[in-house]
């Protein structure tokens, strides 16, 4: 309840203050759950991601974030879960037709350029049969950056959502490394080609 409350709250917010616009919702999978996959540079990023796609998603968090004092309450209502020991409740809530985000830049960028993906979001794709959903925020890295402990107000903000992409598994009961890496290969391009067309 708390979560669908805290999300029209945002929701107001951002409209209000950042002229928050939405594109891409028709590319949402209508008959399956998903893997949220999105560029991160800004504490704002789950927000917006939050506020913008109906269905909850569940996110997971660097364990020091989710440390802070001040973001405790927040982890709480969102039911985030900090990295190092959510990869199995991933699984289990893909499996059980539930919504889960990752940033697998790993962390804020530094200069709001897009930096390299790890395998994680991948990896969960392939086990779970569940698409990934390739989403590029705009503008959260001007209205707050990590240098800014408050946002800049009136600050455009735009979420895009792209066409879900399936990574699934080979006949081979391993899943090869190089399979994975192009796999989110292919997904990082389709946010930076998102990111580039502004």
């Amino acid at each position: 309840m708390l979560y669908w409350v805290f999300r029209v709250i945002v929701i107001l917010v951002l409209k209000l203050f950042f002229r928050f616009e939405v594109e891409g919702l028709e590319n949402l999978p209508k008959k399956t759950n998903f893997i949220v996959v999105a560029n991160h540079t800004s504490f704002l990023d789950p927000a917006i991601i939050g506020a913008a796609i109906p269905q909850k998603i569940y996110w997971v968090t660097l364990r020091n974030i989710y440390r802070l004092t001040w973001l405790r309450w927040l982890m709480s209502i969102t039911e985030a879960m900090p990295t190092g020991s959510a990869a199995e409740r991933l699984v289990y809530l893909l499996n059980r037709n539930k919504n889960v985000g990752l940033f697998p830049e790993g962390r804020r960028s530094f200069d709001g350029k897009l930096g390299d993906f790890r395998r994680g979001a991948a990896l969960l794709a392939i086990k779970t049969g569940r698409p990934i959903v390739p989403c590029a925020i705009l503008g959260a890295y001007t209205a707050l950056p990590r240098t800014r402990k408050f946002p800049r107000l009136f600050v455009p903000i735009k979420l895009k959502i792209g066409q879900p992409r399936y990574l699934l598994r080979e006949f081979e009961e391993v899943i090869d490394d190089i399979y994975l890496q192009e796999g989110i290969f292919k997904i990082r391009n389709t946010i930076k080609e998102m990111l580039d067309a502004g």
